[in-house]
C-alpha cells in the first residue's frame, strides 16, 4: 500500500513539473501580432531630406526572429539571403518614401494575423533611425519618420 501511495505521489510530481515547463500547456505557442492597421509618416525632412526605404517584416516562427539582423542597414544587405533562406517563415511590406509622405494604411499580407513579430527595418543616414521597431504589440502602429530619426508607437 504504501509502494502505490509513493507511486501516485511521484506520478503527481512528475506531471507538476512538466506542467510547470510548459509541455502540457496551450500557452507555450508564441504569441500571435495584435497588429490591424499601419500609418507611415515621411515628415518634411525626413530622413536628412532623402527618400528613405522601409520594410515592415513579418515573422511566422520565433527561431527566425533570432536570426533578424539588429540593424536596418544589415537588414537590406541580407535581405535577398534572407528571403531565400525562410521563404515561409518571412513576409515583408516594401515602401521606399521620400519626405513629406504619408502612407495609410499599409497594405498588410494576408496572413499577418499569424505573426509572432513584426518589425520595421529602415534604411536611415543617421544611426539614430537603423534600430528595428518592433510593432508585435500595437493594434494601430504609427511610424514617424523624422529628420533625424524614427518615432513609433500606437496611433
Amino acid at each position: 500500500m504504501l509502494a502505490q501511495g509513493r507511486y501516485w505521489c511521484g506520478l503527481l510530481l512528475a506531471l507538476l513539473a512538466v506542467n510547470g515547463c510548459g509541455l502540457l500547456s496551450k500557452s507555450s505557442a508564441p504569441k500571435k501580432t495584435s497588429l490591424s492597421a499601419i500609418q507611415v509618416i515621411a515628415e518634411p525632412g525626413a530622413n536628412q531630406n532623402s527618400a528613405t526605404a522601409l520594410d515592415i517584416v513579418f515573422v511566422y516562427d520565433t527561431a527566425t526572429v533570432d536570426l533578424l539582423p539588429k540593424s536596418g542597414p544589415t537588414w537590406f544587405e541580407n535581405k535577398t539571403r534572407l528571403l531565400s533562406a525562410f521563404p515561409k517563415g518571412i513576409d515583408v511590406v516594401s515602401l521606399q518614401l521620400p519626405p513629406a509622405l504619408t502612407v495609410a494604411p499599409v497594405a498588410l499580407p494576408a496572413r499577418y494575423r499569424d505573426a509572432v513579430r513584426t518589425l520595421a527595418f529602415a534604411n536611415y543616414v543617421v544611426d539614430a533611425g537603423q534600430y528595428p521597431m518592433d510593432l508585435t504589440a500595437f493594434k494601430h502602429a504609427v511610424v514617424r519618420l523624422q529628420p533625424t530619426g524614427i518615432v513609433f508607437g500606437e496611433k
